[in-house]
């Protein structure tokens, strides 16, 4: 009775398995004929190897493709892959050209990367008032690491004036957001302040958080 059970479940998961892979002669056909989601999910089967033999070349040619025609998930992924130097030789400088393609159109994953890039000079030159930008829109739309990230630049005053208050209200939005190293950072700040100051700096906190639920 358990080899029969065993014998089942091995059954309905090659099932299960078979109906997750997409139909690659049908995508290839509408790839090849310049539909871009065509293009993406091409690209996405080749990257993870579904349906077909794992190839990360071809992955970043069929990305390309539909990050040409603006697909902003198509442009994020090249960004990663020149980033990475996985299916195209590593270049930096054309990671930074796509995240910044897929980051105006409002993709917060590649507004990360290229925040990132500008704060720490890779691809381009060091810019941390560029880097604030657009950890500022990340941070604004919920991604915790932009929300950290700004927390230490306002604590070391890179882009802008040091300002422990600042530093601690984005601390104290990503720690609610469950960051354990922005709890450290906020509890750090807070051991420093009399009570005057604690009710101040949690205002702030309460203001902040305020503003990013409109």
């Amino acid at each position: 009775m358990k080899f029969r059970s065993l014998a089942f479940l091995i059954l309905a998961a090659t099932c299960l398995a078979q109906q997750d892979q997409p139909d690659i002669k049908a995508l290839e056909k509408k790839a090849a004929a310049g539909d871009a989601e065509a293009q993406i999910a091409l690209g996405l089967a080749y990257d993870e190897g579904r349906g077909v033999t794992q190839d990360r070349r071809k992955a970043a040619e069929w990305y390309e493709k539909a990050a040409a025609q603006g697909v902003p998930e198509a442009q994020f992924n090249m960004g990663i892959m020149y980033n990475d130097g996985v299916g195209v030789p590593k270049d930096e400088a054309k990671a930074l050209e796509w995240f910044e393609k897929a980051s105006v159109q409002g993709r917060v994953d590649a507004q990360f990367m290229l925040a990132n890039m500008y704060a720490t000079g890779r691809g381009t030159a060091q810019n941390f008032a560029k880097a604030l930008e657009w950890y500022e829109k990340a941070a604004t739309k919920g991604m915790v690491r932009a929300q950290f990230n700004l927390g230490l630049m306002h604590a070391l005053g890179q882009g802008v004036p040091k300002d422990s208050m600042k530093a601690y209200a984005w601390f104290a939005i990503a720690a609610a957001d469950g960051d354990p190293a922005a709890t450290q950072n906020r509890d750090f700040i807070e051991k420093k302040l009399n009570a005057a100051q604690k009710e101040n700096y949690r205002k702030a906190a309460k203001e902040l958080a305020s503003t990013l639920k409109k």
